[in-house]
């Protein structure tokens, strides 16, 4: 046990080197670091794994080489060194937003959700992902469906192009993820309006509702 202490001590002490002689140290060095890092991204001890993410976190953008390895750490048995492995890769860009598409279609909701989750944290960088979030409105799982429509919302203008998928999920089951549907078509403006129309003659009353709601907010807005 104190072994794998030790060692992940000394990956922590390494980080904060690596940082405070970011100006100094060679590019040639820096790729080492980040190659050595994400091997230890497999270790056998959870320690060791979470601080090589949190030493690739301190990196910064000199870890875009590990973000293949980080990547497959959404899939950690260990859901803490998962959580910050995901908040690592969302440091990173759009790179990782491209990355992250490895395993956004993972059999495990939870690695899923974690996934749809890092391209919301990455927001308007994520903008590549748009089609596959528009595809995990569709996902069995409840907690991934809200996921992707937060991470839309977040992504902003540029996901516009799920506008119509949107106005679907006005129809789902959950009734919150109804609900955040509705707040993300909100901020999406009066070009969201075309797609909720159609949804103010459903059959079901509360997507009727819940759409001339949508219409409305959209309206005093943009008053």
């Amino acid at each position: 046990m104190k072994r794998h202490i030790l060692r992940a001590t000394i990956l922590f002490i390494a980080a904060g080197q690596l940082h405070s002689t970011a100006y100094s140290a060679t590019a040639s060095l820096a790729d080492l670091a980040v190659s050595a890092l994400a091997q230890q991204l497999r270790d056998c001890d959870v320690a060791v794994r979470q601080q090589a993410v949190f030493a690739l976190k301190e990196m910064g953008l000199r870890a875009k080489a590990a973000i293949p390895a980080l990547t497959e750490v959404l899939r950690d048995c260990d859901p803490y060194v998962a959580t910050d492995a995901s908040h690592t890769l969302a440091g990173l860009g759009a790179d990782a937003a491209r990355g992250v598409l490895a395993v956004i279609q993972d059999p495990d909701p939870r690695v899923r959700e974690l996934a749809v989750r890092t391209l919301r944290l990455i927001g308007p960088d994520a903008k590549s992902a748009v089609p596959a979030l528009i595809e995990r409105l569709r996902d069995g799982t409840v907690e991934v469906r809200q996921e992707a429509i937060f991470a839309l919302r977040d992504i902003g203008p540029e996901a516009k192009a799920a506008i119509p998928a949107l106005a679907e999920e006005l129809r789902d089951p959950d009734r919150y993820v109804a609900v955040d549907a509705a707040h993300t078509l909100e901020r999406m403006g009066p070009d969201a309006i075309p797609s909720l129309v159609p949804m103010m003659h459903d059959c079901n009353p509360r997507v009727r509702e819940l759409a001339i709601w949508t219409v409305r907010q959209i309206a005093a807005i943009a008053r």
